[in-house]
């Protein structure tokens, strides 16, 4: 079997839509196929939007309305029957989501599982029943129900053995004579509850399904031609990698290389199941191939990470950097899930590189001001060159750079957005 990802851009409307149906027909399996959605367009993002609005008692109604109304827009331009069960469906959820607010959870974090999620449910459902539509055998999956998460919300931690027996018990019974369509971003608690796998965690839930049903292969679908080596939007003259392997892959997204989500490959190369990257705009190319090759193109990789900050550390005593007040810092920083993009310490101070996060930053101070001077630096990027050569060096001295660290094939500078 194979799985498909499609993300939000291929779904932004009505057209893509309709062209991410011509790609299941004529790239895809009749059967034995799962195809994992993300959410349509910046629907993620409008919900986060009416999250955030909730949770600071501002008014939020009319945005609930107005993104229902996209959705219904989309309904209306694509299914011939205006009464169609799918209208009824896209209008249920959108009352479920009006519900969870209702509830008055304080647990925010618990909360924005529970309502974010809602883009993924109405994407998967819309395109389930117009691929049903035209006359594709398929039925929509609730990914909940199989892929399986503790409760550490916002960024869910599976339960891969649990994950993978509900999975074969159920799913290739299930695939003989249709496609599944599910989606990205989401699993389920035992509790029933809602857990999000992570910001962009599509990609990774692909991977899951790949790797407890022994896929073929994972196909993600996106409006690049597969993976370049650096952003077509910053860097003039990119160059296509036809091929790279596993662990190149792996930290190319480490490093913050957005094309596929960093969690997505391990899982993948545990079971040697090969992730194409192709265009979706051109399906007929052959995009790039990640799997178990030897060969590939060591040209400089340019990976730019925007929103960091440098966080500075400095002991109020003046005693030396030890392990006693690096492991106090280090359990904070990972209390609060803050991640560290780069490190370095000196004699008495300890700074790091991680993305911006001005709550955590606020609680990370006030816990450690007793005993640390701590200062900020915001508004940055982070920007690493893998396989670097001078030519690749020369394109980024002219803004101020904050640091610089370079080892034997990888440079790193964190300097002015």
């Amino acid at each position: 079997m194979k799985v498909f990802k499609f993300g939000g851009a291929s779904l932004q409307n009505v057209a893509s839509i309709k062209n991410i149906a011509r790609i299941i027909q004529n790239y895809g399996p009749k059967e034995r196929l799962i195809v994992v959605l993300s959410a349509m367009g910046k629907t993620t993002d409008n919900l986060e939007s009416i999250f955030n609005a909730y949770k600071t008692e501002e008014d939020y109604p009319d945005m609930i309305y107005h993104l229902k109304k996209y959705h219904l827009s989309i309904c209306n331009n694509l299914f011939e029957n205006r009464y169609d069960r799918v209208f009824y469906r896209v209008e249920k959820l959108f009352s479920d989501l009006e519900a969870e607010f209702r509830k008055g959870d304080k647990n925010f974090a618990r909360l924005y599982d529970q309502t974010v999620c809602y883009g993924e449910l109405l994407s998967s459902y819309i395109f389930s029943a117009y691929l049903a539509q035209e006359g594709v055998n398929n039925q929509w999956l609730d990914a909940r129900k199989y892929i399986q998460t503790d409760d550490n919300w916002k960024e869910g931690i599976v339960d891969w053995a649990w994950s993978e027996k509900l999975m074969k018990s159920d799913l290739p019974d299930l695939m003989k004579g249709q496609i599944l369509v599910t989606q990205g971003f989401l699993g389920g608690t035992v509790s029933e509850k809602t857990a999000t796998l992570g910001r962009e965690g599509s990609d990774f839930s692909a991977a899951i399904f790949a790797y407890c049903l022994d896929a073929e292969s994972v196909t993600i679908w996106k409006d690049v031609p597969g993976i370049l080596n650096a952003d077509p939007r910053r860097i003039h003259n990119t160059c296509l990698f036809s091929q790279l392997p596993y662990k190149e892959a792996a930290e190319m997204t480490y490093y913050g290389a957005t094309v596929i989500h960093p969690k997505t490959i391990k899982p993948l190369a545990i079971k040697k199941i090969p992730l194409y990257v192709k265009s979706f705009i051109h399906p007929e190319e052959a995009g790039t191939c990640i799997g178990e090759v030897e060969e590939y193109d060591t040209i400089p990789a340019i990976i730019f990470k925007p929103n960091q900050s440098i966080i500075r550390f400095e002991q109020k005593d003046y005693s030396s950097v030890n392990q006693s007040n690096l492991s106090q810092v280090f359990n904070l920083l990972a209390a609060n899930n803050v991640k560290i993009n780069l490190m370095k310490s000196s004699a008495i101070s300890f700074s790091i590189c991680a993305n911006t996060e001005k709550e955590k930053f606020e609680i990370i101070s006030e816990r450690l001001s007793d005993d640390f001077y701590i200062d900020f630096y915001h508004g940055l990027e982070l920007i690493t060159i893998k396989n670097y050569n001078e030519d690749s060096l020369s394109k980024f001295s002219r803004k101020t750079i904050y640091w610089e660290q370079k080892t034997r094939n990888i440079y790193q500078i964190v300097r002015e957005s």
